[in-house]
């Protein structure tokens, strides 16, 4: 059994809290603007923990942010008219969340840095997360986002026709890779504001639904390509992924990695970027910047703490990774 399907084994066995939406949204506090132009809304503490959103809303699209620090196996349940007429780009960049279609009974479930696609006719759905959730929701209108399709490949054409005659659709999960990751970062926090700040944002929105396809389409050829492998071979990648989400934060070499999993340096290299899209010490990197974030920004750590707790002996060399991937110092983000 995979972690991912562990983890939702686990919490399905314990007793899970529902709430309805506006229940939720009857303890937001009063709403504010950022320098971002966003709209945030918190509720603050409650007794069945915390949950944070920042939206951002356009003619075509819906962008939000939003975190949640349940007090225990936390569900929120969504009846929204607008759901059938877009198309949701979800992603999550810290934790786990599943989303439930209530009707079909259809489910998806997403762990930290790896991100879907779904549409769906039905209204109500559940959103299930566990504690300390971060992640990015994007609606977009259906006929805009099946309009910025192209029909001469395969994939988009019929990507197409499904949202135009509104059939589900489901795609992923799949890797937040670096251009996402700076493409959300752009949208979340950048200096600019009136017209430039608007026209940069939809450009950056349109770029996120491009780089989300071109993986699906790659995704898509590599599977035909890894079924060459075995499938003994494609479940120790898997578990040599799950176990670098475990362990990321210790002194990893290819060669250890390799004994460990019984598979040569080469093999081990070429196999892992075929699978998930990036190398073993990008993934390792990946990992270890996620979690410092998240240790600096919602556990509010200090940056000395976070350098050893992620691998790195040295603070300062720590600092400097930390900025190439965030663009900001940890001791900026740690205030």
């Amino acid at each position: 059994m995979s972690s991912l399907n562990e983890a939702l084994s686990f919490r399905r066995n314990m007793k899970t809290l529902t709430l309805y939406y506006p229940e939720v949204e009857a303890h937001f506090q009063q709403a504010s603007e950022d320098a971002s132009g966003f709209t945030h809304r918190t509720t603050g503490q409650q007794c069945w923990g915390a949950f944070e959103e920042k939206v951002l809303t356009s003619t075509h699209y819906r962008f939000m942010e939003y975190s949640a620090s349940p007090s225990a196996n936390f569900n929120i349940r969504y009846n929204e008219e607008q759901l059938p007429h877009c198309m949701n780009i979800c992603i999550a960049l810290q934790g786990m969340v599943e989303v439930k279609l209530k009707e079909s009974g259809v489910s998806a479930a997403l762990t930290g840095l790896r991100h879907h696609s779904l549409y769906s006719y039905e209204q109500e759905y559940d959103l299930i997360v566990n504690k300390n959730i971060h992640g990015i929701h994007v609606a977009i209108e259906r006929e805009y986002y099946a309009n910025l399709l192209c029909d001469q490949t395969r994939w988009t054409a019929v990507l197409k026709e499904k949202l135009l005659k509104q059939e589900l659709v489901m795609h992923g999960d799949a890797t937040v890779n670096k251009d996402m990751q700076q493409v959300i970062a752009t949208i979340c926090n950048n200096p600019l504001t009136g017209t430039l700040r608007k026209l940069l944002i939809e450009a950056k929105m349109l770029e996120l639904v491009a780089l989300q396809i071109s993986q699906f389409i790659a995704s898509d050829k590599t599977q035909t390509d890894c079924s060459k492998l075995k499938r003994t071979d494609i479940d120790t990648f898997h578990d040599l992924r799950k176990y670098l989400d475990q362990h990321f934060a210790e002194d990893l070499s290819l060669h250890a990695l390799s004994r460990m999993f019984g598979l040569n340096e080469f093999k081990l290299k070429k196999g892992f970027k075929d699978i998930f899209q990036s190398t073993v010490f990008d993934y390792i990197y990946e990992c270890r910047m996620n979690h410092a974030q998240y240790l600096l920004r919602d556990q509010k750590k200090y940056v000395n703490e976070v350098s050893a707790a992620v691998g790195y002996k040295n603070p300062n060399h720590f600092s400097t990774a930390f900025k190439r991937k965030f663009g900001t110092k940890p001791s900026e983000m740690a205030n």
